[in-house]
C-alpha cells in the first residue's frame, strides 16, 4: 500500500491539494454559473426592451422628421407654382425639379419624389422627368393619389413592378377633399432598415415594424401568420411576452410608434440563448479547471521556489548574451553565480553604450537644427529653447557666419564616393571647430553639396583676428586632408537677422576666388568691390540657354549657343570682350564645379594669349563644355546611379525643411538634368520625386506631432510648407484627418 503513495513530502501535498481543490471548486463553479445565467435571461430581456425603445425613439424621430421634410418640401414655392398651375409652364417645370432635387441631395432616407398637378394631368418623376398622366411610369401611385385618403399623414406601402415602396402622400386632408397637386415622397426601405432595425439571423434575433393588421412596414414579410399573432397579442405602449411558433419559443418585445400607430417588434430564440449559456457554463468549468491545475502547479514550483528562481535567472541571461556567459559546469550555486554576475557586468556595459548613443543623438539632433535655422532663416522658439541649452552660440550678442567651399570639387567627387566625401567634410569641420574653439564658440554643419556652414558666437572679435583664424584654419585643413578650401565669412549678425539670405550671399563670396584668383579670406566688401566692375551680358538668355543645352548633352546645340555668344562679343573691344570672357567662365564653373583648364583668372589670360581671334577661343571652349558633357554622360551610367541617387536622398533630407525646396535646384546639386533625375528616381524608388519630398514630408510632420509639443504652425513651417492651409489640406489628403486629429490620436 505505501507503495502507491510518493516517498516526497512536498508531493504528497500536492497531490492531496489537487483532491481538494477538485472537490471544491468545480461544484462550486457550476452553482455560480447557473446562477449567473438566471440574472444573465433577466437582464437580456431588460437590455432588449431598452434596445426595443431605443429604436421606438429612432423610429418616431425619423418619421416625424421625413413628414416635417415633405411639408417644407410641399410648401416651397417653385414647387407650389408648378402644382397649381393649369397649364404647363417649362420655366416652372425645371424650377420644380431643381427644388425638389435640393431636398433630396441632403436627405439620404429620399429614394425618389413625384409631383402630380391634378389640373394640367401632368406628372414628375425626379429620377425620369416629366410625363403626362398616360405615360406616367408608377400608375399604381397614380390610382392612390386620386382616391380619397381619411388617414392623416401616414405613411403607406404599396406595390408596383413587383417591388413594395413606403410612400408619403402630401396633402391628406380628412375631410377626403381633392386637391389641385401633390407630393408624393418615396423613401429608401433598405436604407430605413438598416438604420431602424437589428436583424442578426446567426444570434436568432430579428426586428421588424407592424402596422395594427399585422402588415409588414419594414422588415422580412417571410412569416405572415407569426406576424399576426404577435399583432393580436401587442397592447398598447411597450410590452413583452413569450410566443410559441413553428414548435421553437421565442422572446419577444414591443414598443409603439407614433403617430404612424405601428409596432416595432424584437424578438429571439430562447433555445439560443440557453445555447449560449449552457457554453458559457462550459467554459466557466472548463477555465476553473484550468485554473485548478494552473494554481497547483504554481505551489508544486512553490516548493521549490530556494533554488529555482536563481537557476531561471541564470539561464534568461544566457539566452541574452548566448556562449559567452555558459559555464563549464552545470552543477552547484557557484557556477550561476558567476554567470549570474557576469551578466549584470555585461547588461552595466550595455547601459554605458546606451547612454553614448544617446549623447550622440543628441548630436544629430543638434546639427539638424542648425540645418533648419540656416536654410529657413529663422528660428522658432523651441527649436531657439533647444539650442540655448546644448549649444554656446548664444552667449554673445550674435554671430559670425561662415562658409567653406571645397576647391575642384568635381575632381573631389570623382575621387572619393558618396560615403566618403561625407567623412572628409566631417573632418574638414572638425578641424574648423578645434581651431576656432580656441578664441570663440563655434559649430560646422554640413548643408550637402561642395560647401559646409561655420557659426561662430560672440560680436566683439575684430573682423581682422577672425580673419587671421580663418586663414590658419584652411592652412590646416590643406595640411591635414590634402584639400584645398576658400573661405568667406559674414560680419556680426543679429539671431533674429535672415540667415538664410545671409548664408547664400556668404557663399556666392566663395565663387569670387574665380575670379580674382587670390587665395584668400573674403568678406563681404570684397563682394561689393566686385558689383562695381560687373556689367551684363549683351544678352544674358544665351547663357542659360547654353547651360541648359550642356545638361541636356546636346553638343550640336551647344555649338549653336556658342556661336551666337561670340556673335556678340566680335563687336566689343578686346578689353571688353576680354572680362565678359572671365564672366561667362566663372558662370559656367559656378554651375558644374569645374572647368577642366581654367582654375582661376590668370588661366584665362593665358588662354587669351595662346590664341589670336575669338574663333579660336571659342573652338577651345566649346571642347571645354563637350567635355563637362562627356563627364555627365559617365554620371548617368549604371556605376554611378545608386550613388546619385543616394546624393539626390540626402540632398532632400537635409533640406527639406526649406520651402523653397525644388527638382531644379535638386539638379543643379548634382549637375544634371531636372527630366534625367526625374526618370532615375522613378527607375530606383517607382515613385516621383515630388511624390518623394510630399511623403518625406509628411513623415516628418507625424513624428514632430508624435514626439514635440510645438505647435501645429510651427511643425508645418519646419516641414517644409509655405503656408498654413496648403499644410493642413495635404496633409488632411494623405492621412484622412487634421494634423491636430492626428496627434490626439497618437
Amino acid at each position: 500500500m505505501k507503495r502507491l503513495f510518493p516517498r516526497q513530502k512536498y508531493i504528497r501535498i500536492f497531490l492531496a491539494l489537487c483532491i481538494l481543490f477538485s472537490l471544491v471548486s468545480i461544484p462550486f463553479v457550476y452553482v455560480i454559473s447557473r446562477q449567473f445565467s438566471t440574472y444573465a435571461m433577466k437582464q437580456i430581456d431588460k437590455s432588449n426592451q431598452t434596445e426595443v425603445v431605443h429604436a421606438q425613439e429612432n423610429s418616431q424621430f425619423v418619421f416625424k422628421k421625413m413628414i416635417g421634410y415633405g411639408l417644407n418640401m410641399y410648401q416651397d414655392k417653385s414647387i407650389q407654382r408648378w402644382l397649381t398651375d393649369k397649364t404647363e409652364t417649362p420655366e416652372h417645370q425645371v424650377d420644380a425639379m431643381k427644388a425638389a432635387a435640393n431636398y433630396t441631395t441632403t436627405e439620404p432616407f429620399i429614394d425618389n419624389i413625384y409631383l402630380f398637378n391634378m389640373r394640367s394631368e401632368h406628372a414628375i418623376n425626379l429620377k425620369f422627368g416629366i410625363t403626362s398622366f398616360a405615360g406616367f411610369s408608377d400608375q399604381t401611385m397614380l390610382d392612390i393619389v386620386k382616391q380619397p385618403r381619411k388617414s392623416y399623414l401616414n405613411f403607406l406601402i404599396y406595390e408596383t413592378n413587383g417591388q413594395k415602396k413606403l410612400a408619403l402622400v402630401i396633402p391628406t386632408v380628412p375631410s377626403g377633399q381633392l386637391s389641385f397637386g401633390y407630393l408624393v415622397m418615396l423613401l429608401d426601405m433598405d436604407l430605413l432598415q438598416q438604420y431602424l432595425l437589428k436583424d442578426n439571423r446567426s444570434t436568432g434575433t430579428r426586428s421588424f415594424i407592424l402596422n395594427r393588421d399585422g402588415q409588414v412596414m419594414l422588415g422580412s414579410g417571410e412569416t405572415a401568420d407569426l406576424y399576426a399573432e404577435l399583432s393580436k397579442k401587442s397592447g398598447q405602449g411597450t410590452g413583452s411576452f413569450a410566443q410559441t411558433y413553428d414548435g421553437e419559443l421565442w422572446s419577444v418585445q414591443y414598443a409603439q410608434i407614433e403617430p404612424q400607430g405601428w409596432i416595432i417588434y424584437q424578438i429571439a430564440k430562447y433555445d439560443q440563448i440557453l445555447a449560449d449559456f449552457n457554453s458559457f457554463r462550459n467554459k466557466m468549468l472548463t477555465f476553473a479547471a484550468s485554473f485548478v491545475v494552473l494554481l497547483l502547479v504554481i505551489l508544486f514550483w512553490n516548493s521549490r521556489r530556494t533554488y529555482k528562481p536563481f537557476s531561471q535567472l541564470a539561464d534568461q541571461l544566457e539566452m541574452k548574451f548566448g556562449l559567452q556567459l555558459k559555464s563549464q559546469s552545470n552543477e552547484g550555486p557557484r557556477e550561476e553565480y558567476k554567470v549570474i554576475r557576469y551578466g549584470i557586468e555585461m547588461l552595466a556595459s550595455q547601459v554605458d553604450k546606451m547612454d553614448t548613443s544617446m549623447r550622440e543623438h543628441k548630436s544629430v539632433i543638434k546639427l539638424e537644427y542648425l540645418r533648419q535655422w540656416i536654410v529657413q532663416g529663422k528660428l522658432i522658439a523651441p527649436v531657439e529653447q533647444y539650442l540655448r541649452e546644448q549649444t554656446a552660440l548664444f552667449e554673445g550678442d550674435g554671430l559670425h557666419l561662415c562658409v567653406i567651399r571645397i576647391n575642384e570639387y568635381s575632381l573631389f567627387e570623382d575621387q572619393y564616393n558618396f560615403a566618403s566625401r561625407k567623412l572628409m567634410k566631417y573632418a574638414i569641420g572638425n578641424i574648423a571647430e578645434e581651431i576656432m574653439n580656441r578664441h570663440r564658440h563655434s559649430v560646422s554643419v554640413d548643408l550637402g553639396g561642395d560647401h559646409l556652414a561655420l557659426l561662430i558666437s560672440g560680436s566683439d572679435m575684430p573682423m581682422d583676428k577672425l580673419v587671421e583664424i580663418l586663414d590658419d584654419v584652411s592652412k590646416q585643413i590643406g595640411k591635414w586632408t590634402r584639400i584645398g578650401v576658400t573661405i568667406a565669412a559674414s560680419g556680426v549678425h543679429a539671431f533674429g537677422d535672415d540667415l538664410r539670405g545671409i548664408y547664400n550671399h556668404i557663399y556666392e563670396l566663395t565663387m569670387l576666388k574665380f575670379i580674382s584668383g587670390e587665395d584668400k579670406i573674403y568678406l563681404e566688401q570684397d563682394f561689393e568691390a566686385y558689383m562695381e566692375r560687373v556689367q551684363p551680358l549683351p544678352d544674358e538668355q544665351l547663357l542659360e540657354e547654353l547651360i541648359k543645352r550642356v545638361r541636356m548633352g546636346k553638343a550640336e546645340e551647344v555649338t549653336s549657343s556658342l556661336d551666337e555668344i561670340f556673335g556678340h562679343m566680335q563687336t566689343m573691344h578686346y578689353a571688353d570682350s576680354k572680362f565678359q570672357l572671365s564672366l561667362i567662365l566663372y558662370t559656367l564653373f559656378k554651375t558644374f564645379n569645374k572647368l577642366p583648364s581654367v582654375e582661376n583668372v590668370e588661366g584665362i589670360e593665358s588662354i587669351l594669349e595662346r590664341f589670336d581671334t575669338l574663333g579660336g577661343v571659342k573652338g577651345w571652349l566649346a571642347q571645354e563644355l563637350l567635355a563637362i558633357i562627356d563627364d555627365l554622360s559617365n554620371k548617368k551610367g549604371s556605376s554611378r546611379r545608386d550613388e546619385i541617387v543616394t546624393e539626390i536622398v540626402e540632398y532632400v533630407k537635409t533640406h527639406l525643411h526649406d520651402p523653397l525646396l525644388t527638382i531644379d535646384e535638386i539638379s543643379e546639386h548634382v549637375s544634371l538634368s531636372t527630366r534625367y533625375i526625374r526618370q532615375l528616381f522613378k527607375e530606383v524608388y517607382e515613385t516621383t520625386l515630388s511624390d518623394y519630398i510630399m511623403e518625406e514630408r509628411i513623415n516628418r510632420v507625424k513624428t514632430l506631432l508624435e514626439t514635440t509639443d510645438w505647435t501645429v504652425t510651427d511643425i508645418g513651417e519646419r516641414s517644409g510648407f509655405q503656408t498654413k492651409s496648403n499644410f493642413f489640406t495635404t496633409f488632411k489628403k494623405a492621412t484622412g484627418m487634421t494634423p491636430s486629429q492626428y496627434r490626439d490620436i497618437g
